[in-house]
């Protein structure tokens, strides 16, 4: 039991942080949360280039790279979180699994009841309640201070 309500609590975590991830790159993406509105766009090197022509080509070309790095660097933890999310819910499952393989392995004295069996499933349930309130509660707060 504790195992799998261990599983569950890890693999709910790693979904709501994915999607909160998701969320703060969609926020960050926004247009209000442009290249020219964050604190990196205003560089002092820049402010003493004389000529506004290669001011303007070397602003332009600090910018192509700042977002694209950003780009890059957002793929990243999103295929970094997937990846853990993935691996988590076939943690879960497969403690799950091997639960029910058990219950049917096992000879009546050593089995599992039903009632156990619901009582893990509501416990898990209620894990997963809770992390995604905290989320959406987190989520919230990170949005409300941007």
């Amino acid at each position: 039991m504790k195992q799998i309500c261990q599983s569950k609590y890890t693999q709910e975590t790693t979904e709501q942080e994915y999607h909160l991830l998701k969320q703060q790159i969609t926020y960050y993406n926004s247009s209000n949360q442009s290249f020219e509105c964050s604190p990196i766009s205003h560089s002092s090197l820049m402010d003493h280039i004389e000529d506004p022509e290669i001011r303007q080509q070397l602003f332009k070309q600090y910018k192509e790279v700042a977002v694209q790095s950003r780009a890059t660097l957002f793929a990243i933890y999103l295929e970094s979180a997937e990846d853990q999310r993935k691996e988590y819910k076939k943690k879960y499952e497969a403690d799950m699994k091997k639960m029910f393989s058990s219950r049917h392995s096992l000879n009546e004295t050593e089995q599992i009841s039903t009632i156990m069996i619901h009582l893990i499933d509501e416990r898990c349930n209620k894990i997963s309640e809770r992390i995604k309130y905290l989320y959406k509660f987190k989520a919230q707060s990170i949005l409300s201070k941007s």
